[in-house]
Order: structure tokens, then C-alpha cells, then sequence
């Protein structure tokens, strides 16, 4: 008998409803009636997520300690961050006592598989198996109409993470610290100058010859070695074939001018080099991520559409080519084996960067690409006509524009990023304010001055022996 009145309710329970009106949940007198639940279970659906869903060993000792934080992980079963602090903060103005259970099939959020199946969280509200997924999600189609979103919590953009770029190398940050363009420039004006200078020349001698003047000191001077004087010039090394006329030391002195401000900048840029360390440009463009040929993995199969599923730029479509699934973190391994890109939210980004992929230095080991596909408002879903939802909509609604939701994040992401930097100030040895040079600094000059060396020697090797070859065929 007892077999049957169970098997009863368990079928009714999914055949009678009782809706609670909209008006009802909103009016300014349902302060007194948001507590009708009188501690009846509410079954819920959570699996830790960093950073909005984490255990109470996982908070930091110092954040547990807060009395609204004990308060709220305690009516949530020991959840903290924000999913875990609203989920409390519910139980507790609505009366209800919150069961908190992770997915039954460890899934996480859930999908649907190829036989029209669910599972995760997903699969679990579908079966009846749960009341509520308190774990906050996108609100889009997930391939069923069973489902229906609460009130939304926040909007979110869905980005990319690539692998931060690697430092320059000490030898070569020299000659990166100019752009291509203006080490040509430089190449350039120092060629132009040479062949301006021996046009002025080419047409004082026809002055000379016309007013038969006394030729003087350089008026004979070929194009290259002019270039070579107005490289010394510019380089403010001193010329030996100093103008005598007046329209040759105009352009001089330009040249001149030229040379103090080429070589402050480009002592001050060299200062910079050896001072500070320098990294190749990161991909801050999904074009520039489209070039960089990195795949873009992810472990959730429901992020497969961040690109959309029949987009028309060529840009969206080959990105989508890129996609795929990692049966581990993407994120661990786009950050140490550096071979993929991630896909996170934006606003989980700065705590997700600076508690887990940080340096000892303080370089972070992720970059996030600044321009991002999707953007998503984020809610909690229950089953499609719930009738506590107008209920839980009314209270969240509150929490949400009370501010106290983006508080709760803000809070918990504070403490976690303070907690690790403590941790690292503890275990990192202190570095001198100011760095000595030292030799590996120095290397790069000790090397251009070795392959000059070994240059100019060959060039004597070789002019030697083409001298006495020359003498030998005169006699």
C-alpha cells in the first residue's frame, strides 16, 4: 500500500502545478509573503566552478571570517562565490532549505547527446532529478524547450585567451626597440644626405670652372665617400672633409641637428632595452588570432557556437574551423604548452589570470584577445513552467538591483587575488630596486664589434692577395 501512495505522488508531483502570479511576486506586499516555503527542500543542482561557485576550504581564511559570509555559505551547504552566496542569501529570505547535490554524471553544465539525450546539470533538471541548476549559464538555446530561464544576474562577454607572448631576448630586443620603418628611415636620410651633399658639390664646381676659381680641399670628392662622411656626421663622429662654402655647412648643420636628436632618442631607447624587459606583440584582434593558426579549444560543448552557427563573415567561419573539444583544462594547457587558445568569460578573466596563471615575477602566462565575439546575459535555469520561478525571480530581482550580486563577486574575486599575491610576496625573494650591467647585457655590442673585426680582417686577407696577384702580372 505504502509502494502505491508513493508511486502516486511521485506521479502527481509532475502533473499538478500551482503557478504563482507575477503580480502576486512583484507587489509591495509580498514582503511578508516570500517566506511561505516554511523550510520545505528545494533540491540544487552545483558543482564547483572558479570563481563563482567555490567550497568553504577553498575561500580564503581571512574572507571566512565575514559574518555575511558564514551566514550565507552555511544556508547554501558550504557554497561560496556568488552562485553559492545568492543560492544562501535565497534559502534565507525565502524560507526554503536548500539540497544541494553535483551532477550525476559529473557533466557540469550538460549537453545533449547524439540520441536526444541530456546530461550534467542539465540532463538532471530535465529528469526531474533536481529543482534548480544554481549554476550561472548563458542564456541561449541548448537544444530543448524544457528549460526556462530566472531573472538574469549579469551580462557577460565570451572571450578568447591565447598564450602570452615570450620575452625578447636581450641581443635582440636591440634591434626591436625601432620599428622596421624607421630603421630604414634612417638608412635612408643617411644615403639622401651623402647624394645631396655631392649634388651641391657637382654644382659648385660648375660655378668654379665658370668664374675659373681655385678649386679647394674635397672638391673632388666622390659620392660614396660623402655618404660615408655623412654617416660619421649623423653618428657624431667628426668629418674630415669639413665645407668651406656656405650652402655645404647649411646642409651640414641640419645634418647636425639631425644627429642630436637621432642619437638622444636612440641612446634613450637603448637605456630602455637594457633597463626593462621587452615581449613580442601579443594577438589582440581575432584577425591576428585567425593568422596566428592556434586552434581554440574548449572542454564544454555548448561554447561550439561562439562564433555562430551560420555566420557570413569569412572571419567567423574560419575561426569555427579552429574549434575544438579538450577532454582537459584548456585553459592549463593554452597557459604552459602554450599550442592552443581558451575560451572564458570576460569578467572571470582578471581573478582566473592573476590567482592560477601568474608568474613568480608577476608576468601573466595568459593574454586576453581584446575584441570578443559573443556577449550573453548570465541566469540560473529551471524546468520550463516551474511554479516557484515567480517567487525566486521576485527575490533575485531584488539582490540584483541592490548591487549586492556584483558586491558578492567583487568581494570574493578581492580576496582570492590578495591571497595569492601574500603568498607569492612570501615565497619570492625581494629584488633590488636598481640592477647592476653586467656582461650578458653588454653581449650584443661585443659581438657586432667581433663580426666587424672578422669582416675587416678577411677584407685584408683578401686585398693582400689580389695585391701581390696584380704585382706579379705587371712584372
Amino acid at each position: 500500500m505504502n509502494t502505491l501512495c508513493d508511486r502516486f505522488h511521485e506521479e502527481t508531483e509532475q502533473l499538478l502545478t500551482f503557478y504563482v502570479g507575477e503580480d502576486f511576486a512583484m507587489s509591495p506586499t509580498a514582503d511578508n509573503k516570500l517566506n511561505i516555503f516554511n523550510g520545505i527542500p528545494i533540491r540544487c543542482t552545483v558543482f564547483p566552478r572558479n570563481p563563482t561557485l567555490l567550497p568553504w576550504d577553498s575561500l580564503p581564511a581571512s574572507f571566512r571570517e565575514v559574518h555575511y559570509v558564514q551566514q550565507s555559505v552555511r544556508a547554501s551547504n558550504g557554497s561560496g562565490g556568488l552562485d553559492g552566496m545568492l543560492l544562501g542569501n535565497l534559502a534565507v529570505a525565502l524560507n526554503f532549505t536548500a539540497e544541494t547535490m553535483d551532477a550525476s554524471d559529473g557533466q557540469e553544465y550538460g549537453y545533449r547527446l547524439k540520441n536526444h539525450t541530456f546530461v550534467g546539470s542539465l540532463g538532471d533538471l530535465l529528469q526531474y532529478r533536481t529543482d534548480v541548476s544554481f549554476n550561472v549559464r548563458f542564456m541561449k538555446y541548448y537544444d530543448t524547450h524544457g528549460i526556462e530561464f530566472l531573472h538574469p544576474i549579469y551580462s557577460d562577454q565570451l572571450c578568447i585567451l591565447s598564450p602570452k607572448s615570450l620575452e625578447i631576448p636581450q641581443w635582440l630586443a636591440i634591434f626591436l626597440c625601432f620599428h622596421p620603418y624607421v630603421w630604414t628611415s634612417f638608412v635612408v636620410v643617411g644615403f639622401a644626405g651623402g647624394y645631396c651633399w655631392y649634388l651641391l658639390k657637382r654644382w659648385t664646381l660648375r660655378k668654379v670652372s665658370r668664374y675659373r676659381q681655385h678649386l679647394l680641399k674635397g672638391d673632388r670628392a666622390q659620392y660614396t665617400v660623402l655618404s660615408i662622411e655623412m654617416w660619421l656626421v649623423l653618428l657624431g663622429a667628426s668629418s674630415t672633409y669639413l665645407p668651406v662654402r656656405m650652402i655645404e655647412r647649411t646642409l651640414l648643420v641640419a645634418f647636425l641637428i639631425a644627429n642630436v636628436i637621432i642619437s638622444g632618442t636612440f641612446q634613450g631607447t637603448l637605456t630602455t632595452a637594457f633597463s626593462t624587459k621587452s615581449y613580442y606583440k601579443d594577438l589582440n584582434t581575432l584577425a591576428a588570432l585567425d593568422k596566428s593558426e592556434l586552434p581554440i579549444a574548449t572542454s564544454s560543448r555548448s561554447l561550439l557556437d561562439i562564433f555562430g552557427n551560420d555566420s557570413l563573415s569569412p572571419l567567423y567561419q574560419s575561426l569555427k574551423g579552429k574549434l575544438q573539444i579538450l577532454n582537459e583544462s584548456a585553459r592549463h594547457r593554452a597557459a604552459f604548452q602554450r599550442d592552443v587558445c581558451c575560451i572564458e568569460r570576460h569578467s572571470d578573466v582578471h581573478l582566473i589570470i592573476n590567482t592560477e596563471y601568474i608568474r613568480p615575477n608577476g608576468q601573466p602566462m595568459l593574454h586576453v584577445v581584446d575584441e570578443c565575439p559573443r556577449v550573453y546575459s548570465l541566469a540560473y535555469i529551471v524546468r520550463k513552467g516551474w511554479p516557484f520561478a515567480p517567487l525566486f525571480n521576485a527575490a533575485i530581482y531584488r539582490f540584483v538591483e541592490s548591487g549586492l550580486c556584483m558586491k558578492w563577486y567583487e568581494d570574493t574575486e578581492t580576496a582570492l587575488i590578495l591571497q595569492k599575491r601574500i603568498r607569492q610576496l612570501r615565497e619570492q625573494e625581494e629584488e633590488p630596486a636598481l640592477r647592476k650591467l653586467t656582461m650578458i647585457d653588454m653581449q650584443t655590442s661585443f659581438y657586432i664589434m667581433g663580426l666587424g673585426m672578422l669582416l675587416s680582417f678577411s677584407v685584408f686577407i683578401v686585398e693582400t692577395f689580389v695585391g701581390r696577384g696584380l704585382k706579379c702580372s705587371q712584372l
